[in-house]
């Protein structure tokens, strides 16, 4: 299922001097440094589960939808290990979008499913706090995209204290954590408890966001508006 493009409103007509037409957009706004890391390991190597393609469309709509001028980004891809697809700093003429060609090829390699054994999910949280520290004063948005599996991350035990220190950050604005399987897991708990159980007070932190593998359409509004608030 597509994800909702989000229209932006147009500012009022009661503003006292003329506005571009890229701030009537919206698009001349505070900058933000997005993080996008997807995991394309477990249950992305299943076709039937179509991990990949949701984590293709959300990882694209990321990119045509809130990435604006000004802002960083950075697209890493979760294996046995992590791998930095892009890191730049996203500049356009007249609040133009990012090329719909450069939005396939960066998606596409991010979201090419692994074929090792490992999971570095953790790893990939905090290669996200590390390059969000870069970027002091900026707002930092992380979009993590897994299943949720932890079994095969040799440091799982580290998980929620790296989501602690990301949250603890003084420019986090938001972890928008996707995908995460209904699945049984070990023990008959499903993947998605055991992982909301390995973030620890983090999770009902009010910047964390989660989404189901199967409500990420109904969740990503609510992010959609985060982002908008978190340029405020």
């Amino acid at each position: 299922m597509p994800f909702p493009m989000i229209v932006p409103a147009f500012l009022s007509t009661l503003l006292p001097a003329p506005m571009s037409a890229s701030t009537l957009l919206g698009l001349s706004t505070p900058p933000l440094h997005l993080t996008v890391a997807v995991d394309m390991t477990g249950s992305s190597k299943n076709p039937a589960f179509r991990y990949a393609d949701q984590a293709r469309l959300l990882s694209q709509s990321v990119l045509l939808n809130q990435l604006r001028s000004g802002d960083t980004v950075t697209l890493l891809r979760i294996c046995d290990g992590v791998q930095t697809v892009a890191d730049f700093r996203f500049q356009s003429k007249n609040g133009a979008r990012l090329g719909k060609a450069d939005i396939l090829r960066y998606t596409a390699a991010l979201t090419k499913p692994c074929t090792g054994r490992g999971s570095a999910i953790t790893a990939g949280v905090q290669q996200a706090v590390n390059r969000g520290a870069q970027t002091k004063g900026v707002g930092d948005v992380t979009v993590l995209f897994t299943d949720g599996a932890l079994l095969d991350d040799p440091k799982r035990t580290s998980l929620g204290a790296a989501v602690k220190g990301f949250l603890g950050a003084k420019d986090t604005r938001l972890l928008f954590v996707a995908g995460l399987s209904p699945e049984a897991g070990a023990g008959g708990v499903s993947i998605r408890d055991s992982f909301v159980k390995a973030l620890g007070g983090s999770s009902s932190d009010k910047r964390v966001l989660l989404a189901g593998a199967y409500d990420l359409s109904n969740v990503y509004p609510t992010f959609a508006a985060q982002v908008k608030a978190a340029r405020r």
